[in-house]
């Protein structure tokens, strides 16, 4: 059995029931969880299942956010960072627009928000848009360039020697005019605020990529330096690279990522984007978002796509033009442990949908950079994860970003229906003194929890006859046996844990205190 996203599958249903592992890799030696969280996104702690599938769930679409029909903002907005500082919210944007009353090249604005939903433009006063400063504009062109922005990725430095004053990293191109100078590689920005940005270096600080797409890079927590992931074009396909570095200035190549089990990119289904980022309730898991680009050419079906007389326009309008006719866009998710080598799930994660005036144009269904956990708007339901995608790219009407949510640590779960099911994973030492899982039944459903030795015999007092079955819905479950969540006495053992599960969705564990 492969660790395999693939094996996931839609909300609608699942697509595989997994077997017991014989990978060659597979030891016997304990996987050592000490207090991280582990998701149910993979099969990585599982040895065996009987009943229970692993799926895949969607995100779910929420309200129109935001609406870019300022004069600066024209028509190309996209490429989008959100994130949360000090509790605010914070979204950074390209606006690309075209036309007497609209700049080029491409600028970057900021949207902040109190609780990650609802969005406002300060008035940062920076840069002067048609004689006026009143504006959220807070970058408009590479500093002692001719270059705008073609794209801009911040984030807050998590490296612990990372000075006050650069607090804040970015990097992305610059774009020149229609026929004028393309890409010029990628710069590297410094901010102690998150909105006055300065250049850490004159010039590129990175060349070996196609960067008119968004590119990211980010302090890995875990491997303990910079990753950048960014666009290269192989044999006409656009596919996905990753660089590494110390300073975010000198960078080591370390080629294109890999999809070792099938489903990277091809020449009909293109990674346009990547959105690759640190999962950050389990930052060993590198959670991807790709954009996916398909064009078919003229079809019979083609016609038949949304606005059909603004597409016809499009593909006369511009030189070059008829994929934006043809070519359409949305969002997949893939995984990794080890940031180099992912897998994909087998099922899209955002669809254009049959709601179609919006979303079914080439550039539509770009989603954001970063998830980020935000209140739930339904009555005392726990916190969700947001994400943003863009909508309305090219129907000639103003680009607007989309809320999806998703649960929190939602992208997978260990299924089971109306037949009870049967988990052991594979062994395990921890740390901590309670079992939390993060999991949800239906009124019918429950989940209980035994605890064997390596051996695979009981441990006393941790028997399925001991353990109070768990039924409901929570992201914090503790699991009891007899009223006791107390497992501190098997600290440093060596464990296997067994489930029983009927109707019931386990999304991830940890050990707490």
């Amino acid at each position: 059995m492969k660790r395999s996203l693939y094996l996931f599958f839609a909300l609608i249903g699942v697509v595989a029931t997994l077997s017991t592992p014989s990978r060659a890799e597979d030891s016997q030696e304990p996987i050592d969880l000490a207090y991280r969280r582990e998701l149910f996104i993979d099969d990585y702690l599982v040895e065996s299942m009987d009943s229970v599938e692993l799926v895949l769930h969607r995100p779910e679409r929420k309200n129109v956010e935001v609406e870019f029909d300022r004069r600066w903002e024209g028509g190309g907005e996209g490429y989008a960072t959100v994130m949360k500082v000090d509790g605010k919210f914070y979204m950074y944007y390209r606006a690309w627009g075209i036309g007497d009353e609209s700049p080029y090249p491409a600028i970057y604005c900021m949207l902040e928000s109190a609780d990650g939903i609802h969005w406002t433009r300060p008035n940062l006063g920076l840069c002067e848009f048609m004689g006026s400063k009143e504006n959220n504009i807070f970058l408009e062109k590479v500093d002692g360039t001719e270059l705008g922005i073609q794209d801009f990725s911040p984030f807050e430095d998590e490296n612990p020697n990372c000075p006050p004053e650069e607090r804040f990293k970015a990097v992305g191109s610059g774009y020149g005019t229609w026929d004028g100078k393309g890409p010029e590689g990628l710069f590297a920005w410094k901010s102690p605020d998150g909105i006055h940005w300065t250049l850490m270096k004159d010039g590129p600080v990175y060349t070996n990529g196609k960067f008119d797409t968004q590119n990211v890079a980010f302090w890995s927590v875990t491997e303990k330096k910079y990753v950048l992931y960014y666009r290269q074009f192989r044999n006409e396909v656009r596919v996905v690279e990753r660089a590494t570095s110390d300073d975010l200035i000198n960078w080591t190549y370390e080629g294109e990522i890999q999809f070792p089990n099938g489903g990277g990119p091809t020449i009909r289904e293109q990674f346009y984007t990547n959105q690759i980022q640190q999962y950050y309730r389990a930052p060993q898991l590198y959670i991807g978002l790709p954009t996916r680009y398909v064009d078919n050419g003229m079809t019979a079906s083609t016609p038949l796509l949304p606005e059909w007389g603004i597409r016809q326009n499009k593909m006369k309008l511009y030189k070059g033009g008829e994929r934006l006719g043809t070519a359409t866009t949305d969002i997949i998710l893939i995984a990794s442990r080890d940031g180099t080598n992912f897998e994909r799930a087998d099922d899209v994660f955002v669809a254009p949908g049959l709601r179609t005036a919006s979303n079914w144009f080439y550039g539509d269904n770009y989603t954001s950079w970063n998830f980020v956990e935000t209140k739930s708007e339904d009555d005392d339901s726990p916190n969700e994860l947001s994400i943003f995608v863009v909508e309305s790219c090219s129907s000639n009407k103003p680009t607007r970003m989309r809320r999806f949510a998703l649960r929190v640590d939602g992208f997978g779960s260990l299924h089971a229906k109306t037949k009870e099911g049967d988990v052991v994973t594979k062994a395990l030492r921890f740390v901590g003194k309670e079992l939390s899982l993060n999991y949800g039944t239906s009124s019918a459903g429950y989940i209980k929890v035994e605890v064997v030795d390596e051996n695979g015999e009981t441990i006393p007092g941790y028997s399925f006859d001991d353990c109070d079955l768990i039924y409901g819905d929570s992201l914090d479950r503790r699991v009891t046996w007899k009223g006791n969540a107390d497992m501190s006495q098997l600290v440093g053992r060596s464990i296997k844990l067994k489930f029983k599960m009927y109707e019931a969705d386990l999304y991830s564990l940890k050990w707490e205190e």
